[in-house]
């Protein structure tokens, strides 16, 4: 029967008392989910092996920490089972704290009532044990999926200030020129308001849609097919309509299917950080396909990125240490989100010799991997 520590099968060490509770597991937890899904709302929607997540090895512990012959002073001791769990039901559940602390209740409750119907009886030292174990697995399921729950509506509020910070961008500096130019040019600055306004309306309503949701869990993306040649071609005109820089864009025209949303604020964050630090010179788009694969890179010939900051660089509110530019740390961990939201991966490249080149590598077809492992975007 398998035990937690060190995954070992053996029961070699354990004392009587805690082997009789293995032995009745399956039962006890078997009664458990009973109670659970007829007790906890929601909990009837949530499949077997997600209910029962790391339940089962923490059960383990407790077997290991009522014998003597374990150096396991209760069952949450150096052990993250409790903080998985908490962390799986924050990511996979509609869960609420109140209902991961009644789960740890009603297994309690379900150890001692099986226990009992199974001639069981336990010392006063021992039932100790066993309300040490749960209260410290409560406290660390608790503390990992408020933690999760905190950290993904931060992200959100931060995006809330991030994203809307470049279309509102083009709104304000083409007000400005409609007003100082010739009625001539006036048609076409008045269309890139519009459609710069338009974007920026739906990306508050994808805001507040994360906004609402009760999970670390994000929506899943509405998957469109895109000309990414077409979306490089877009990005390059905001670049160079919205900063000094000079953005150029190469390669073929790689039909996929992608969130264009999402892939346009990628690549619009990854081309707005390149004229950012570019010191005036190009900015090189590049759209290639290899294997099933679209290859979208963005290239600039600033001063690479040092090697102590390659290790954090898509980490949330990282910002570098270059006080001239200005930045919220956030667009980096957004794109690579994108990327690892369409089954693919954000690779950076950078030297003295050869510049500073960022590459979205996702699949082609990027309807497959539309899972809920979107950090919020930044």
């Amino acid at each position: 029967m398998m035990l937690s520590t060190n995954q070992q099968s053996s029961t070699m060490k354990l004392s009587e008392q805690s082997r009789k509770l293995l032995a009745i597991r399956d039962d006890v937890f078997a009664e458990w989910e009973k109670r659970v899904r007829s007790l906890i709302p929601g909990a009837d929607e949530v499949s077997h092996p997600v209910l029962l997540d790391t339940l089962p090895l923490f059960y383990g512990n407790i077997a290991e920490a009522l014998s003597p012959g374990y150096d396991r002073e209760n069952a949450a001791t150096d052990s993250s089972a409790a903080a998985g769990h908490g962390g799986e039901r924050a990511r996979t559940t509609d869960y609420q704290a109140v209902e991961i602390v009644h789960e740890y209740q009603l297994l309690r409750d379900t150890l001692l009532d099986v226990a009992q119907d199974h001639g069981i009886r336990f010392e006063r030292e021992e039932l100790q044990i066993i309300d040490s174990s749960f209260d410290q697995a409560i406290r660390d399921a608790i503390e990992e999926f408020t933690a999760l729950q905190r950290s993904f509506r931060q992200r959100v509020a931060a995006s809330l200030t991030h994203d809307m910070r470049s279309p509102l961008s083009v709104i304000i500096s083409g007000a400005e020129l409609l007003l100082a130019t010739n009625p001539g040019k006036g048609e076409k600055i008045a269309r890139k308001i519009l459609d710069n306004g338009l974007r920026l309306e739906r990306m508050f309503q994808e805001q507040l849609d994360a906004l609402s949701q009760t999970t670390a869990q994000a929506a899943p993306l509405a998957m469109d097919q895109v000309d990414a040649l077409t979306l490089a071609r877009k990005v390059a005109e905001h670049v160079n309509d919205t900063t000094p820089a000079h953005c150029e864009v190469s390669g073929e025209s790689v039909s996929g299917w992608w969130n264009e949303s999402a892939l346009r604020r990628a690549l619009e964050n990854l081309a707005l950080n390149a004229a950012k630090y570019s010191d005036g010179k190009l900015i090189s788009l590049n759209v290639a396909q290899t294997h099933g694969r679209l290859i979208l890179s963005v290239h600039n010939c600033g001063n690479p990125i040092p090697d102590e900051r390659r290790k954090d660089i898509f980490e949330y509110l990282n910002r570098g240490e270059q006080s001239d530019k200005t930045g919220w740390g956030i667009g980096l961990p957004f794109v690579q989100d994108v990327a690892k939201r369409h089954g693919g991966t954000i690779v950076l490249d950078s030297s003295e010799q050869a510049g500073t080149t960022f590459t979205l590598d996702i699949p082609v077809d990027g309807r497959a991997f539309n899972g809920p492992d979107l950090s919020q975007p930044g």
